[in-house]
């Protein structure tokens, strides 16, 4: 099995690429001595986390043109293999409506 030569080559979602300098030796989590503990795990999460929070682009992408709300219901709520949506919608449109069908299937 062949191993990687260098984290540069790694996506930067690989659990590899998330610490480059490798696992946390034992200075990382006593680093006052053994007396106290430093979550190491924790710091580099966090400081991934921040990196992996930061706005990339400038501008966020249009909202999609609002669909047919009843179009949309009555086509997911048949039973067919597949339906196409009449146009992109929000992932919280959407969401709406599969709820709305759910609850209109189990009758609440």
């Amino acid at each position: 099995m062949a191993s990687s030569s260098s984290s540069a080559s790694l996506p930067s979602w690989r659990v590899e690429a998330l610490n480059p300098s490798g696992p946390p030796v034992s200075a990382s989590w006593h680093p006052s001595g053994p007396s106290s503990f430093h979550n190491a795990g924790l710091a580099l999460w966090s400081q991934s986390r921040a990196e992996w929070c930061k706005q990339t682009v400038s501008t966020k992408p249009p909202r999609p043109p609002p669909v047919n709300y009843d179009e949309v219901a009555q086509g997911l709520s048949t039973v067919q293999r597949t339906y196409e949506l009449p146009g992109r919608m929000r992932l919280e449109d959407i969401i709406e409506v599969f709820n709305d069908i759910w609850e209109a299937e189990q009758g609440f």
